[in-house]
């Protein structure tokens, strides 16, 4: 299959780059392209410029406030402008700023759009950059897969939980003791594993080599945009070939494309067989079978896809579960309520999307976490036909817009805005407020956007990450490095966590007491020191995460955390699997009836 139509060449040939142009021809371009400059701007409305100075002939002085302080051209733009637009200087023109309350009119008004706003910021139409012409083409095709297909929790579940343990297991380990925690694998790197089995499939999920292409190709496309951004808009065509990220970008999307096609011919060739067999195909739940079965496809290439889709998964959603990962080592106070609602919602250890419903107290704390950092602009959009803001002033086709996002932290919207409050939305949420979850959005918090460019992913990512951190809350404790304080980090508009995080991780050894006879959950008990050797032949502990427990794996009932229980009477079978339960005859602490579970 030919993929023509949007497959832009990743190699020039120096002829082609050698064209002779005479100084005259040149000459008149310049000119050409001046006076059209001058003409459009003349006539698009005069917005004040917050960060616009006098002698800043090539606006160097505005750049470099934009790059370092943007929230500061926010706060002094709405002081001194109030409800009226203004604009900020940025690398690729003017960026007209408007108020909250007009979060609205920008939400609903059809004459602006954000997909051709991301085409052109984003450089879509220039080789290499090729994922976000396919992200956000204009016939949805990527939109509409995110939408009606990883939507399907059921679905998708399964499979993400299975990569997920093994993702947890792999980079974050079985240490009983502090180790430090490497921040990208362990973050992003589980994300990336957990996403690719929905995105890729068996083939490729767990590949080391997918893994390192496609996490490189985001870092080098958020690294190729300033590049691009900061070469004059007549020579980028030019200099795109020698900027090094952008050349990463070209070099990391061609082999992305050689490692799907392999797969994707694979697969066209078991469909072959199967038919030859009078046999039914293999049936792949994963986006490039939906890729493949999709005519709408046939205009990109499906390596192509797969970047764009790890190119809307991967930074957002890992930038979140880094946040979250943040306020739980910082508040410990959390640990207990939060574990106890996963536990409460999946009883034998089964994750279910009914599972992920009940985990109201973790949704508060995860958009609560998202309430942090803050975008400082939201909704914005390119004017693809003139329009006019409520207040009768014009706006003219090919003006950048946005709203400024300080709402999220506006008291009027939020009772001490400053303080994380992790029970914020979960309160708000038992009054009838429906737009306090995660997943819903606001006027006061639209972190996933609103109307109808609403991020298409945010089911999928809240699945994603509540599974995640339901596995982390049971399985380890967590701790910042002593005197490590995270700040985030700003780059123009951009707010992000601290990339250099020192966590620290270990195994947490968890075990719950059931009330048998009575139907009732007893209190949870924790084994933080892991697991002490036997000295009583009749006391057992269940050990989380294994396979199995071994009937002859005889443990002490003892748990360094104040409490001990005296000798245990149990009922066991040869083994306990994961999920499975011992029955108590009796126990001197709490009784007779009890169950013991063995999670993970």
């Amino acid at each position: 299959m030919q993929y023509s139509k949007h497959s832009t060449p990743l190699i020039t040939t120096s002829a082609a780059m050698g064209v002779l142009i005479s100084p005259l021809s040149i000459f008149c371009s310049l000119l050409a392209i001046a006076v059209i400059a001058i003409i459009s701007a003349n006539k698009r409305p005069k917005f004040p410029i917050i960060n616009s100075h006098s002698n800043d002939f090539f606006k160097g002085r505005a750049y470099l406030e934009y790059g370092t302080n943007a929230r500061k051209l926010l706060v002094d733009g709405a002081v001194k402008y109030g409800q009226r637009p203004f604009a900020i200087q940025v690398p690729n023109g003017l960026k007209v700023i408007l108020p909250p309350s007009l979060s609205g009119w920008v939400k609903n008004n059809k004459n602006v759009d954000h997909q051709q706003l991301v085409r052109d910021d984003f450089f879509a139409t220039y080789p290499g950059f090729d994922v976000q012409f396919v992200l956000h083409h204009q016939n949805r095709m990527v939109i509409n897969m995110i939408q009606g297909k990883l939507s399907k929790t059921d679905k998708t579940l399964p499979i993400l939980n299975e990569y997920l343990q093994a993702g947890l297991s792999d980079i974050w380990g079985g240490d009983k003791s502090w180790k430090s925690l490497d921040w990208d694998d362990g973050t992003t790197g589980v994300i990336s594993r957990a996403a690719a089995s929905i995105f890729i499939g068996p083939e490729l999920a767990s590949d080391p080599v997918w893994q390192k292409v496609s996490r490189a190709y985001v870092q080098d496309f958020f690294s190729a945009v300033p590049e691009m951004q900061a070469c004059h808009p007549w020579l980028r065509s030019i200099r795109q070939w020698n900027l090094p990220h952008a050349s990463a970008c070209r070099a990391g999307l061609q082999r992305a494309r050689e490692m799907v096609n392999a797969v994707a011919q694979k697969r066209r060739k078991e469909v072959e067989e199967a038919k030859i067999q009078g046999q039914e195909p293999p049936a792949y739940y994963d986006a490039l079978a939906w890729t493949l079965e999709n005519t709408a496809s046939e205009t990109f290439e499906p390596g192509d896809v797969q970047l764009a889709l790890a190119m809307a998964a991967l930074f957002t959603t890992s930038e979140l579960f880094r946040q979250v990962l943040i306020e739980i080592a910082r508040r410990p106070e959390y640990v207990e309520p939060l574990r106890k609602e996963v536990s409460d919602a999946m009883p034998d250890d089964d994750i279910t999307a009914a599972s992920l419903v009940k985990m109201q107290l973790l949704d508060s704390f995860m958009k609560e976490c998202q309430r942090q950092i803050p975008p400082l602009v939201i909704l914005e959009r390119l004017v693809i036909h003139d329009t006019q803001l409520p207040d009768g002033t014009p706006l003219k086709k090919g003006t950048h817009i946005a709203v400024d996002g300080r709402e999220m932290l506006n008291p009027e919207s939020f009772e001490n805005p400053g303080d994380f409050d992790g029970y914020r939305f979960y309160r708000r949420r038992e009054a009838g407020d429906n737009s306090s979850l995660f997943v819903q959005s606001s006027p006061e918090h639209a972190h996933f956007g609103m109307g109808r460019h609403q991020c298409p992913g945010r089911f999928f990512a809240g699945s994603e990450l509540k599974l995640c951190l339901a596995h982390i809350l049971l399985k380890y404790d967590m701790r910042l490095k002593d005197g490590y304080e995270p700040k985030a980090m700003e780059f123009g508009f951009m707010s992000v966590c601290d990339p250099f995080t020192q966590l620290e991780v270990k195994k947490s050894w968890f075990m719950m007491f059931w009330g048998g006879c009575r139907g009732l959950r007893a209190t949870p008990l924790y084994l933080p020191n892991g697991i002490i050797r036997s000295t009583d032949q009749f006391g057992r502990t269940l050990k989380a995460n294994l396979r199995d427990v071994p009937s002859d794996d005889l443990l002490d009932p003892s748990v360094e955390n104040g409490l001990v229980f005296a000798t245990v009477d149990l009922e066991l079978p040869t083994a306990v699997q994961p999920g499975g339960s011992v029955v108590a005859k009796s126990m001197k602490a709490l009784g007779p009836g009890l169950v013991l579970q063995a999670l993970g």
